[in-house]
């Protein structure tokens, strides 16, 4: 087999691993949705309708919370992989402990749903997201150790920046326990820090100087 051969493959398998990531990502947040539920009432006027979905508050803020997250995992997900330019067993494996805990994202948002005031609720919600992010890191961890798996031009600097960025989401999880242990209420809104410092550190991610400099 020719080097051009060898990379060719290489390359039809990275093409499968996105597919199966894009896939799960998918199913998940279309299981989210589901958990949403209409109210039955029966000869209701409006007044009772809009009652009837007030109830329900928490479940939308429950499904637009694992939105987000969500959406910031696919996010990340496909920016480790913009770089990422060959696969082996190791990154598959790695890939899939990671997507493992995605499918998990429904069942501990209905746990979140129905007992968001309880530490042990919150607490569980975090660890899946503490432990999703863990293997993101680790697979990029992995993936640009010695420039492995990735391009052989990215700088050392814009590695490490990477690597901060998948760390972070992960660390924020992890502190919410300590929170939750607390006030599980107050540790959810802490978890909407995220946000706002993904969106600084993509900001400066973007600067020239980050990518470049060696």
């Amino acid at each position: 087999m020719t080097e051009a051969d060898e990379k060719s493959g290489s390359e039809h398998k990275l093409d499968r691993t996105l597919a199966i990531s894009d896939g799960v990502f998918a199913f998940a947040i279309t299981l989210l949705v589901l958990d949403l539920a209409v109210p039955q009432i029966s000869g209701a006027s409006s007044i009772d309708l809009w009652n009837g979905l007030t109830q329900e508050f928490t479940t939308f803020l429950s499904y637009a919370l694992s939105f987000l997250i969500a959406g910031l995992w696919w996010n990340a997900h496909h920016r480790i992989y913009t770089h990422i330019r060959r696969s082996n067993p190791t990154l598959r494996w790695l890939n899939l402990s990671f997507l493992a805990w995605i499918t998990l994202l429904p069942f501990f948002t209905k746990i979140l749903d129905s007992y968001h005031t309880l530490p042990l609720g919150v607490i569980l919600y975090a660890l899946d997201q503490t432990a999703a992010g863990t293997f993101l890191t680790l697979t990029w961890f992995y993936a640009s150790k010695n420039h492995r798996l990735i391009d052989s031009h990215m700088s050392q600097r814009a590695i490490r920046y990477s690597t901060i960025r998948c760390m972070t989401p992960p660390l924020f999880f992890l502190a919410s326990i300590g929170i939750a242990m607390v006030n599980p209420v107050v540790a959810t809104y802490f978890w909407l820090v995220m946000f706002p410092v993904q969106i600084i550190t993509t900001h400066i991610e973007k600067k020239p100087n980050v990518t470049t400099s060696k």
